[in-house]
């Protein structure tokens, strides 16, 4: 009966939902997977709101704006990284020192490897150091781009642990 009902449901609501999160996305997959998430979580809940409507369009735009601040945030660590990491790297004669910049690297990814699952580590390579695109991740392991953004989170947040014990 509820499979039924959120079928309906998404026949209704699909074309709404999808242009809220193309006008705060600027982006058709991403948009997508806002509105598949939505409904996945609508599936797994047990109670139906009594208003429909303004749920499924309030919860579209709550996780757009998440999707938002979340790579906001993310593009601000990056920056601040790539930043810092020149700034340790300098030796006295204003070039960066390959073999410790190599040194840092080895032992972050060590850090990395005890305290990443798998996937989240497989992530993080195919995105830093192979340098795939995340569609092209997110294809390869058959996950949405928002679960590729997750782990890449996961994994900056490791970093930054790492990088916060080492001062």
């Amino acid at each position: 009966m509820k499979k039924e009902k959120i079928e309906i449901l998404f026949r209704q609501h699909y074309g709404p939902m999808i242009r809220l999160a193309k006008r705060m996305l600027y982006d058709d997959e991403e948009s997508r997977d806002v509105v598949s998430e939505v409904f996945a979580t609508l599936i797994k809940t047990d109670i139906l709101p009594k208003n429909m409507e303004g749920y499924l369009m309030a919860s579209v735009r709550n996780r757009c704006l998440n999707l938002l601040e979340h790579k906001d945030v993310r593009a601000k660590f990056e920056q601040a990284y790539t930043l810092e990491m020149k700034q340790n790297m300098v030796t006295d004669d204003d070039t960066i020192s390959y073999t410790s910049v190599e040194q840092w690297y080895q032992q972050m990814m060590a850090y990395a490897k005890k305290h990443l699952t798998g996937q989240t580590l497989l992530v993080f390579r195919m995105r830093h150091i192979d340098g795939m695109k995340y569609q092209e991740i997110a294809d390869q392991l058959g996950i949405s781009r928002v679960m590729v953004y997750k782990h890449l989170a996961k994994a900056m947040n490791t970093i930054k642990e790492y990088n916060n014990q080492k001062k």
